[in-house]
């Protein structure tokens, strides 16, 4: 098949059929950031509500607040939890997928059909008659993406292997000629992330909540208001010092289907969060 020798590389040849490969710490050190964040944000909150409680409804808002904080320090942990049990096993013919709960087992050889997928890292979708397992690249190093991404196109038969042409092209070729050192332009379909753009989202995000509490506490004479833009900060601490200095490149998220379905079930969440606080705010149960 075209392009085989491109990813081929001596450092992939002499490696063994046979190799288990985990989720990259990056994965543990965001399950952990995200966690301290939503767990200081609770302490935060709590602490507001105990300083000055809600006149009415304080039932209904602390429920609310602990639903909202619950759902993504719930998100922090099963991050965790991926970094700590899942993994990829491949020995020779036989690819073993171990999740948080679940364990997928697939044969090479019974592989009707494997899709080469152009996600941010790039993937593979292999489907038999009665299983389907889909392999999301960037969760592995780069020397760990070069090997997957070799063995499965030499040991799968090029007849089942669909969009191998763009993926090597697109994904394969600017992993193995990927440098550290020197700094890679965004192409047509990626974005240059830096800690300034960070500055340009956030900055007047926090000024503007800042200004919205002070108007709120003078206007409702509730103090907790006044922690507002606690959040937005962190979060924008987190992402400015976890960016290198020089930036980095990042696929476009509209090109992303992955990360927009994440995003989309976020948003639905978020929208059933806000009809279970309105509904409870209709009842008026007492505070």
């Amino acid at each position: 098949m075209k392009g085989n020798e491109l990813i081929a590389t001596e450092s992939i040849k002499n490696t063994s059929d046979s190799r288990v490969f985990r989720v990259q710490k990056y994965y543990r050190n965001l399950g952990i950031c995200f966690l301290i964040f939503f767990v200081l944000a609770g302490i935060g909150a709590a602490y507001a509500v105990w300083i000055a409680p809600p006149p009415h409804n304080k039932f209904v808002q602390i429920s609310f607040l602990s639903l909202v904080l619950s759902f993504f320090t719930g998100i922090s942990l099963w991050i965790l939890l991926a970094y700590k049990y899942e993994s990829l096993t491949i020995q020779n013919e036989s690819v073993i997928q171990q999740g948080v709960i679940f364990r997928k087992e697939i044969d090479l050889s019974s592989v009707k059909q494997a899709r080469w997928n152009l996600v941010q890292g790039g993937g593979i979708k292999l489907k038999s008659l009665t299983e389907k397992i889909s392999i999301y690249f960037d969760n592995f190093e780069r020397e760990e993406r070069l090997w997957i991404i070799h063995h499965f196109q030499s040991h799968l038969p090029e007849s089942v292997q669909q969009n191998w042409e763009m993926f090597c092209h697109k994904v394969a070729i600017p992993l193995r000629d990927y440098k550290p050192e020197e700094f890679q332009p965004p192409g047509a379909d990626e974005v240059l992330l830096t800690r300034k753009r960070w500055d340009w989202y956030f900055v007047p995000l926090i000024l503007l909540t800042a200004v919205l509490g002070i108007i709120a506490t003078w206007k409702f004479q509730l103090p907790r208001l006044l922690s507002a833009p606690l959040l937005p900060t962190m979060l924008w601490l987190m992402l400015r010092y976890g960016t290198p200095k020089r930036g980095m490149v990042c696929g476009r998220i509209s090109h992303d289907k992955e990360f927009v379905k994440l995003w989309k079930h976020i948003a639905w969440c978020s929208i059933f969060c806000l009809i279970i606080f309105v509904m409870l705010k209709l009842l008026k149960l007492p505070g």
